[in-house]
C-alpha cells in the first residue's frame, strides 16, 4: 500500500515538473516574440524622417570647415575673395554661380556630394568631377561679400530662399536690410511639416531656422550680402 503510494507521488511529481517546464518554455518564447517585435518595428515605420534634412545640415557645416581651411591657407580669405591663379575664384563673381566658388574646396572637401542637399530633388549630386560640376549639382548659395571678419554674416545656406511669395531665382540676389527674407517649402517641409532651411555663418557656425529670417538679415553687419543662388 505504501509502496503504490510513494509511487504514484512520484508520477504525480513528475507530471507536474512536465507542466512547470512547459509554462517557463511558452514564457521564454513569448518573450523572444515580444524582442522581435520591438526590433521590427523601425523597419516597418513609414513616418517620415529628418535623415535627409540632417545630411543637409551636415554638408554646410562641412562646407564651413572647408572654407575655414581654405581661409587659413590664403591669408584669410575666402575663394571669392582670391584670383584664379592663386587657386581662388574671384573672376567668377559676376556670373551670379556659386558652382566654381565650391569647386575651389575639391582639395578640402573630396566628395562632390557635399554640395547637394539630399532632400532636393531639382538637382543632382556630382560623383565625377571630370564629368563636370555645376549649378545643377549645387544645393547652397554662397555669398560673395561676407569676409570671415565679419562673424555674423550669412556664408551659405540652402537655396530655398524666397521674398514675399516668390523663390528666389538662380543668379545674384542682394541680400538687404530691408528684405523680408522667407523660405519656400521646397527642402525641408517633409521632414519637419514647415517652412524652413539651414544658414552657415561667417564664424563657421550653422544653423536651422523657421520662417522669419528678419533677425539674422538685421544683425549681419553687412548692408549688402550678395549671395549666388543655384
Amino acid at each position: 500500500m505504501n509502496g503504490n503510494y510513494g509511487y504514484a507521488m512520484k508520477k504525480l511529481s513528475a507530471k507536474e515538473a512536465t507542466k512547470a517546464l512547459t509554462l517557463v518554455e511558452l514564457l521564454v518564447v513569448l518573450a523572444v516574440i515580444a524582442i522581435l517585435a520591438l526590433m521590427l518595428i523601425p523597419a516597418t515605420d513609414h513616418r517620415p524622417t529628418h535623415a535627409p534634412s540632417a545630411a543637409c545640415l551636415n554638408n554646410l557645416r562641412q562646407i564651413g570647415f572647408g572654407l575655414e581651411v581654405w581661409a587659413n591657407d590664403h591669408n584669410g580669405q575666402l575663394p571669392q575673395q582670391v584670383s584664379t591663379t592663386n587657386g581662388g575664384s574671384m573672376e567668377f563673381m559676376t556670373g551670379g554661380s556659386p558652382a566654381p566658388h565650391f569647386l575651389t574646396l575639391t582639395n578640402e572637401l573630396r566628395y562632390l556630394k557635399t554640395f547637394y542637399c539630399p532632400a532636393d530633388n531639382s538637382k543632382q549630386p556630382a560623383t565625377n568631377p571630370a564629368a563636370g560640376f555645376g549649378d545643377r549639382n549645387v544645393s547652397y548659395f554662397i555669398s560673395v561679400d561676407a569676409t570671415l571678419a565679419a562673424t555674423n554674416a550669412v556664408l551659405a545656406g540652402d537655396r530655398n530662399l524666397q521674398v514675399g511669395k516668390q523663390p528666389v531665382k538662380p543668379g545674384f540676389f542682394a541680400l538687404t536690410t530691408n528684405v523680408t527674407l522667407t523660405w519656400t517649402r521646397e527642402l525641408h517641409s517633409r521632414s519637419f511639416g514647415k517652412p524652413c532651411g539651414n544658414m552657415l555663418f561667417a564664424d563657421a557656425h550653422v544653423e536651422r531656422f523657421g520662417a522669419d529670417l528678419n533677425a539674422v538679415v538685421q544683425r549681419q553687419g553687412l548692408a549688402t550680402n550678395r549671395l549666388a543662388i543655384p
